[in-house]
């Protein structure tokens, strides 16, 4: 038994490391977790923002693409004036919708003594034909001026090695794609090779005006949503900047997301450039259309011949651009339209990824945390309830003793005197009534300890009291009356105060009269040498009312005070004194008092005594007998008690 309890503080100790270790080790792990995290949803939202970017900048190559050439005749050979091609864009493409004009032009190239020549023409969806236009729309006027501009053909060789000078694929300014038609025909010879000959004929563009507003309202929240999912549902902000002057193209957000006016994100978590042509791309367009007569075919083609069969059409095109060296040539290619014009920066509604898995560990952290504190603090709780049951089972043992003694004590008295009066050992009156008397003061102390375990029993169990209201004055009568045979026992002087017209109290009678009586034998137990009580009656405030029973008594010690309304409790000078009790009295006195709605407090001074006062609520409803005088109490012995008044 002596080693139990350092035994008990080695587990206590090796619980409370193993909890600390747990602790370090989920912060480590979750710390992992997090940047695992991080980088998975930075991962995910870039593959996102780069399907969107390559998706946009598909779509413009396409109609760089097919809007080209006519495809229908042999490359190199088709009119210029031809448009079938452009009928078939917008009839086949996904979103044709981005193009809202198209206009081919002819530039022919002026020498010293003339000046270059435009001939413009505008495509007529309704009528699938090319109408000449004499002036030139105030929107392609810089474009045109620049093609004016435009050195005469070169041979591909020699413009593949140094690309369309002052022709970018991208006009922004219109915004429009110029897309040149190949000047020279391609002819392949019989072994396979391509001849390039020199062809003298003017420049030939086609330029597909791209519609901003529907590319601005339709077609990127289109592609937002396709990748992002539903606005109303996003958990991104969403913004497309032109990138030569920083204004705003577009921006998306949840309606529930405060974004500034102007759409800015600054410090965003992916950010890309994009509105390009991807000419590296241009394989997914390229098909195969063979027209050929199988016959015919077989007769033209020779043994071991390598080359492409007669009639079919090769899709080819020789459109090349250059790319740039170092970051000023990008800027310059920039500019010319030779790169990409706009950026889309993203960034997630909580303010930033890094906020977001912040936030989710705090959470998991608090989860875990508040789960390993709920441990910690079930084990305070079993070891202190396992110290409070050790305590409460020596009090239970102390109390069966007590108990035990105190039964035993009376019966012993008891079955002595019932045993000489059997006998005839007492046969004198007078020592038949002191034996009577005896027998009785010992049946009382008997029926009040059966009475208050009785009591703490039932309110163990729930009991639940009658409230009603009840005078003040019949309340202390009641309790006086009851503690008569203690008192005369003692002699006891008993001083009671209480107001000309007694207060009326919400409660019980009887349990507060009991209530009374447990103080009332506390103090005739302990006030000491004086043999002194006393009771009053009085009000605090204009909703409770006040009663006090004081003592003359040696008072109680500090560290008893706040242990002396448990039950089975005993002062241990009482204990060691040899003062008869069962240690349920205070504590019955507690549970009367929680049961009425009130409270009780303790005033004690060492050697000059202890007063205890009980407050619980005063009625409201008077009975219509408050009116009547109070009943007169039976005559006590004088002088075991004395009655006082006060206003």
């Amino acid at each position: 038994m002596r080693h139990r309890p350092s035994t008990q503080l080695v587990v206590i100790g090796v619980l409370a490391g193993l909890l600390v270790l747990l602790g370090t080790l989920q912060w480590r792990w979750l710390g992992r977790i997090s940047a695992d995290e991080r980088e998975r949803m930075t991962a995910s939202l870039g593959l996102k923002v780069r399907e969107l970017t390559q998706e946009f900048d598909r779509e413009l190559t396409r109609a760089y693409f097919w809007l080209q050439m006519d495809r229908s005749g042999p490359f190199g050979v088709t009119p210029v004036k031809s448009t079938a091609h452009f009928d078939r864009w917008f009839s086949s493409a996904p979103d044709a919708r981005i193009v809202s004009e198209i206009f081919t032009v002819t530039v022919t190239p002026g020498g010293p003594d003339a000046e270059a020549r435009l001939a413009l023409s505008r495509y007529d969806r309704d009528a699938e034909t090319l109408v000449p236009v004499e002036d030139v729309p105030g929107a392609l006027q810089p474009l045109a001026a620049r093609l004016t501009q435009l050195p005469p053909p070169e041979l591909p060789s020699q413009r593949q090695r140094r690309g369309f000078a002052g022709v970018p694929p991208l006009q922004p300014d219109v915004p429009a794609l110029l897309i040149p038609r190949p000047p020279v025909p391609i002819n392949v010879s019989a072994e396979g090779t391509i001849v390039f000959s020199q062809l003298d004929r003017p420049w030939d563009f086609t330029i597909a005006v791209l519609d901003t507003d529907y590319i601005r309202e339709t077609y990127l929240p289109s592609l937002v949503e396709r990748e992002f999912g539903p606005l109303a549902e996003m958990p991104y902000r969403v913004a497309v900047v032109d990138l030569a002057s920083g204004a705003p193209i577009y921006c998306a957000a949840a309606p529930d997301v405060a974004a500034p006016d102007d759409c800015a994100i600054t410090e965003p978590d992916v950010s890309r450039e994009f509105f390009e042509l991807r000419m590296r791309e241009f394989s997914r367009f390229i098909v195969s259309d063979d027209r050929r007569d199988p016959g015919r075919d077989s007769a033209a083609q020779g043994p071991g011949d390598p080359g492409p069969r007669p009639g079919r059409t090769l899709h080819v095109t020789t459109t090349t651009t250059t790319e740039p060296p170092d970051g000023d040539a990008e800027e310059a290619r920039r500019a010319e339209g030779r790169g990409p014009l706009w950026r889309v920066d993203v960034k997630h509604r909580a303010g930033s990824l890094e906020a977001v898995v912040a936030s989710a560990r705090r959470r998991n952290l608090f989860i875990s945390s508040s789960v390993l504190l709920l441990l910690g603090a079930s084990m305070a709780l079993i070891v202190m309830s396992s110290g409070r049951a050790r305590r409460l089972a020596a009090q239970q043992m102390e109390f069966v003793a007590g108990v035990s003694h105190e039964l035993r004590t009376p019966l012993a008295v008891i079955r002595s005197a019932a045993e000489n009066l059997a006998d005839g050992v007492v046969a004198d009156p007078s020592q038949v009534r002191q034996y009577g008397t005896l027998i009785a003061a010992e049946g009382r102390r008997l029926t009040e300890m059966v009475e208050q375990v009785m009591e703490f029993a039932g309110f163990d169990a729930g009991r639940a009291l009658d409230v009603r209201s009840v005078s003040a004055r019949d309340v202390v009568d009641a309790a006086i009356q009851a503690s008569q045979p203690l008192l005369a026992e003692h002699q006891v002087t008993i001083e009671v105060t209480m107001p000309e017209e007694p207060p009326y109290v919400l409660g019980n009678q009887a349990a507060l009269s009991r209530m009374l009586v447990n103080l009332l034998s506390n103090a005739v137990k302990y006030g000491g040498a004086d043999r002194w009580v006393g009771v009053s009656v009085g009000l605090s405030g204009r909703d409770h009312v006040v009663f006090r029973v004081s003592d003359h008594g040696a008072g109680i010690a500090d560290q008893d005070l706040p242990h002396i309304f448990e039950p089975f409790f005993r002062g241990r000078p009482w204990t060691d004194g040899h003062v008869h009790g069962s240690g349920l009295g205070l504590s019955l006195v507690s549970r009367i008092v929680a049961q009425h709605r009130g409270k009780v407090h303790v005033d004690t001074q060492p050697d000059r005594g202890t007063t205890f006062s009980v407050t619980v609520p005063v009625a409201r409803d008077v009975p219509a007998t408050a009116t009547e005088p109070a009943p007169v109490l039976p005559s006590l012995e004088a002088p075991a008690w004395k009655r006082g008044a006060t206003s």
